[in-house]
C-alpha cells in the first residue's frame, strides 16, 4: 500500500503525492475500509507501551476469538469465548520492537469463520526516567525567538502583504519544492501560538523583547481588521484558512474550523494581559467569538466540526475540540461572562468526560485533515487541551484530576516515543517526544511542547516527580531537534545520538517553532522557582 506525504498535518488523495514532492516524508495511509472487523478505538494504532485490549466485531457462530502475534520468528496465541481479547497475558513475552497481529473467529469445531489480515503494530519503550543534566531551555528558546522574528520581518513567501509578519500568509518554511515556503496559511492556529512565544519571551526578558511584543501585536491587528463580515451565520469570525490574498483555501476552501476560533480566542485574551490591558479590543473579541461559538452548542455539549460560515450549515460533524471552548471561557470569565456562557462551558467539559475520554475518540481535526472514519486518525492535540482544563477544574469534581492521568498516560502509550531503541519512526530520536496523528506519524517540536505544558500542570497538581521528570527529559528533546538558524524539526530530522540529518532541515511550521518556545521559557521559568516535590 502506497504512502502519502505531507508536511503537517496530512493531506489525503489527489494532493498527497503533491505534498510528497514538498516535503519528502511519509505518512500512514488513510483507510477508505468501511467492514472494519476491529471496532475498538485502537483498532488503527501504531503503537502500545502498556498491553491492548482489542474488541472485535461480534460474529454470530463464533465460539472462540483468537489473537495471533508473532515477532522474530516466535509466534503467540491469546483465545476468547468474547469479543474481548487482551494482550496482557503474552505482553511481557514481547520485545520492544513491531510485532504482527492478526485475529480469527472460529466456531466450535475450530473452524475459521472470519478472520483480520495481519498488520504491524509496536510494543514501545516506556520512560525510564531523567538521568542527564538539564539543557540550556532558555537559550534553545532564545535562539529560537530569534528566528521566528526574523523570518517575520524578512520572510519572502509566495504572498507577503506589507507590514503583517511573513508566518500569517505561510505556514511553514521553504523546502525543495516550495522554494518560499507555504503559499497557505492558517491564522487561528497561527496567531495565538506565535502570540504564546511572544509573550513567552517578554516574560522572560529576552532578547528582542520589545519586537516580540510588536509582532503579536501586528498579529492580532491584522486579525481585527481581516475577518467574517458582520453577517451571516458567523459574524466578525475569524478566518481558519486563507491562502495567497484570498480569505479562503487549501481543504477547508471557504468553510470554517468553529472551535479552533476559541483557540485563537484564548491568544488575544493572552496578549491583552501581557499588554497591560491597553487594548480592550483584544479582550473583546474574544469574548465575541465565544458568544458566537455558543450558539452552535447541542444539547449534549457538543460542537460541530466545519461551518458554512454564511448558513451556519455543517459541513463536517464530528470534532472532540468542545475543550477549545472550555479553554476560551476560562479565560474571559475573570473580566465577566454570563451564566448561560459558563453553562454551556459545564456542558462542553462534561460532553468531554462523557463522551471522548470514555471512548478515545480523540479525532484528529487539523484544518487540512479531511472527513474519515471513526478511529482511524486519531491525535493527542486536543487530548493534550483536556488534561489542562481537568487540572484547572479539579476542584469541582474529585474525579476529574484521575481523569487526567488517565489521559495522559493514554498519550503516551499512543503516541510518545520514549527511547532512540523504538521501531515506531523509522530512525532513532532523542525521546521523549511526541507523535501528531496516526495520519501523520512524525514525532513534532509543537506537540512535545504541548505535552510539557501538561506535564507541568500535573506536576503542579498532583506534586508527583515523574511528571516534572518527564517534562525536562521532553525540554532536552526538543532541544535535539534545534538547527543553527534556531529553528526547529517539525518532523524529528535529526538522528540520535549523533545527531545526523535524516531527510531535510527544511519545511518546518511556524507555528509548530512557535510551541516549542513558548514550551522552553515555561519549563525554565518552572523549574527555575518550583521546589522539589515531596
Amino acid at each position: 500500500m502506497k504512502h502519502v506525504v505531507k508536511p503537517f498535518p496530512v493531506f489525503i488523495a489527489a494532493i498527497g503525492l503533491l505534498i510528497a514532492t514538498i516535503v519528502g516524508v511519509c505518512a500512514a495511509p488513510l483507510t477508505t475500509e468501511t467492514s472494519q472487523r476491529i471496532i475498538s478505538w485502537n483498532a488503527y494504532s501504531r503503537q502500545f507501551i502498556d498491553a491492548p485490549l482489542f474488541e472485535l466485531l461480534p460474529i454470530p457462530g463464533t465460539a472462540t476469538y483468537r489473537a495471533i502475534v508473532s515477532q522474530s520468528g516466535k509466534t503467540w496465541t491469546v483465545e476468547s469465548q468474547s469479543p474481548q481479547v487482551s494482550l496482557a497475558s503474552i505482553w511481557p513475552k514481547l520485545a520492544v520492537k513491531k510485532f504482527a497481529l492478526s485475529f480469527e473467529w472460529t466456531d466450535v469445531g475450530g473452524k475459521v469463520i472470519a478472520s483480520k489480515a495481519a498488520t504491524d503494530r509496536v510494543k514501545a519503550p516506556d520512560f525510564a526516567g531523567f538521568h542527564e543534566p538539564p539543557a540550556d531551555w532558555r537559550a534553545a528558546a532564545d535562539k529560537g525567538t530569534t528566528y521566528l522574528l526574523h523570518v517575520g520581518r524578512n520572510g519572502d513567501p509566495p504572498y507577503h502583504e506589507p507590514g503583517v509578519p511573513t508566518w500569517i500568509w505561510s505556514a511553514y518554511s521553504a523546502c525543495p519544492a516550495a522554494p518560499h515556503g507555504a503559499d497557505v496559511g492558517y491564522p487561528c492556529l497561527a496567531i495565538p501560538s506565535l502570540i504564546d512565544a511572544m509573550v513567552a519571551c517578554a516574560k522572560a526578558g529576552g532578547p528582542h523583547a520589545d519586537e516580540a511584543m510588536q509582532q503579536a501585536r501586528a498579529a492580532a491587528d491584522w486579525a481585527l481588521h481581516n475577518r467574517h463580515p458582520d453577517e451571516g451565520a458567523l459574524p466578525l469570525f475569524p478566518y481558519s484558512t486563507i491562502a495567497h490574498g484570498k480569505f479562503a483555501g487549501g481543504l477547508e476552501g471557504g468553510s470554517v474550523n468553529l472551535l479552533r476560533a476559541s483557540w485563537f480566542g484564548v491568544g488575544m485574551v493572552e496578549l491583552y494581559e501581557a499588554d497591560g490591558k491597553r487594548r480592550a479590543d483584544y479582550l473583546e473579541y474574544a469574548r465575541h467569538i465565544a458568544t458566537v461559538t455558543a450558539k452552535f452548542q447541542a444539547a449534549d455539549g457538543s460542537f460541530p466540526y466545519r461551518l458554512n460560515p454564511q448558513t451556519g450549515a455543517v459541513v463536517e460533524p464530528y470534532t472532540p475540540a468542545a475543550i477549545e471552548f472550555v479553554r476560551l471561557v476560562d479565560s474571559v470569565a475573570p473580566y465577566g461572562v454570563g451564566d448561560d456562557m459558563l453553562k454551556a462551558q459545564h456542558r462542553a467539559l462534561r460532553w468531554m468526560t462523557a463522551y471522548v475520554m470514555a471512548t478515545h475518540h480523540w479525532q484528529a481535526c487539523f484544518e487540512d485533515v479531511p472527513q474519515i472514519l471513526p478511529y482511524a486518525n486519531l491525535s493527542q492535540f486536543e487530548a493534550e487541551m483536556t488534561i489542562r482544563s481537568l487540572c484547572r477544574h479539579r476542584g469541582e469534581d474529585p474525579t476529574y484530576l484521575p481523569m487526567a492521568e488517565t489521559v495522559n498516560r493514554w498519550i503516551e502509550d499512543q503516541f510518545v516515543v520514549f527511547g532512540p531503541e523504538s521501531e515506531a519512526f523509522d530512525h532513532p530520536v532523542k525521546g521523549p517526544l511526541v507523535f501528531e496523528q496516526f495520519a501523520c506519524w512524525y514525532p513534532m517540536e509543537v506537540h512535545t511542547g504541548i505535552w510539557i505544558n501538561s506535564l507541568l500542570d500535573l506536576h503542579a497538581a498532583t506534586g508527583k516527580a515523574e511528571y516534572l521528570d518527564k517534562a525536562k527529559a521532553a525540554g532536552n528533546a526538543i532541544c535535539a531537534q534545534q538547527f543553527d538558524d534556531g529553528s526547529f524539526s517539525t518532523f524529528g530530522a535529526r538522528c540520535y545520538p549523533d545527531g545526523k540529518l535524516v531527510g531535510v532541515q527544511s519545511g518546518n511550521w511556524y507555528n509548530c517553532n512557535a510551541a516549542a518556545v513558548q514550551a522552553l521559557y515555561r519549563l525554565d521559568a518552572y523549574c527555575r522557582t518550583h521546589l522539589p516535590a515531596k
